[in-house]
């Protein structure tokens, strides 16, 4: 009897101590698994603290090449650069921010890890809340820095806008001027002439006759009309057309308008009587005296 009741207290006080080695084993497996999930959430935290760094460098970037941009007057190949580094710096910014969303879901993440873990760190919360307004604030200074670099980009828009109107307003006003300079120029250089013998003149009414005869006193000569008709005379370009050949070979003619026979080549007499072709050497001497060229056959 004494022997079944020894085996009896041996029996429970086993069953005791395995149960408390189990209660042990299950203790140091929890401990280990919270201790594995501490080093987890310090690698993240380190790692969110070198990446908060490189955004801040990147910021400080983006920031140097705005300021340097405004400070510079690079007239207008430089304005084209600037336009195309504040878009470089605007894609960084946005960049920027995308990567602090990203490192601030991550890290509200692991914050909610911590607060679910068995075993609480107060120190790593506390981290991981500073960090998290560490980026907060470097989002602001993002976004503020998006919002200026889009307003200039936009004014820069204006400005470009207003200067390409005005440029078409001046290539307007250029071509305007074009056509005038050239119909003035054809005016400048427009010129006529008329050829034929006295009664064909006076009938076209191109000459008059000028002075009076009574009996044998006296005398009448030919001079340009003073209104000359423009339909019996032949318009030319007098820096195109040089020689003007007479109608009747063989015959002479007599200039009786203002210009100079002196600026004339070929057959021309001494009193000025010009044969076969009217031939100028010299047009802007010639026509200076009259844009009227007549010429009476003799």
């Amino acid at each position: 009897m004494r022997y079944i009741a020894l085996l009896g207290i041996l029996a429970v006080a086993a069953t005791g101590c395995h149960r408390s080695n189990a209660e042990l084993a299950k203790a140091l497996a929890e401990s280990k698994a919270a201790e594995a999930q501490k080093d987890s959430l310090l690698t993240e935290v380190l790692e969110t603290t070198q990446f908060v760094g490189d955004l801040n460098s990147e910021l400080a970037k983006a920031k140097a090449v705005a300021v340097s941009a405004e400070g510079a007057d690079r007239g207008m190949p430089g304005a084209q650069l600037d336009r195309e580094e504040r878009k470089a710096t605007l894609e960084r910014i946005q960049q920027v921010i995308a990567r602090l969303n990203e490192s601030e879901a991550k890290l509200t993440a692991t914050e909610n890890r911590v607060k679910n873990a068995k075993i609480r760190n107060a120190r790593l919360l506390a981290q991981i809340t500073t960090y998290k307004q560490t980026i907060e604030d470097l989002k602001t200074a993002a976004e503020q820095q998006r919002a200026e670099q889009e307003a200039v980009i936009a004014d820069q828009r204006n400005q470009i806008a207003n200067l390409s109107g005005q440029v078409d307003e001046l290539n307007v006003q250029a071509a305007s001027l074009r056509d005038t300079v050239v119909h003035l120029t054809a005016y400048k250089n427009r010129v006529y002439y008329a050829i034929g013998t006295k009664d064909e003149l006076l009938k076209n009414g191109v000459v008059i006759r000028e002075g009076k005869k009574f009996l044998f006193f006296g005398g009448t000569r030919l001079e340009p009309a003073r209104k000359p008709n423009l339909d019996a005379f032949t318009m030319i370009d007098k820096t195109q057309t040089v020689s003007i050949p007479l109608p009747r070979p063989g015959k002479r003619y007599k200039i009786i308008s203002r210009q100079s026979p002196e600026y004339l080549t070929g057959q021309v007499t001494e009193n000025g009587e010009v044969e076969g072709v009217v031939e100028i050497a010299q047009p802007e001497e010639f026509w200076s005296a009259s844009k009227y060229l007549i010429l009476v056959e003799n």
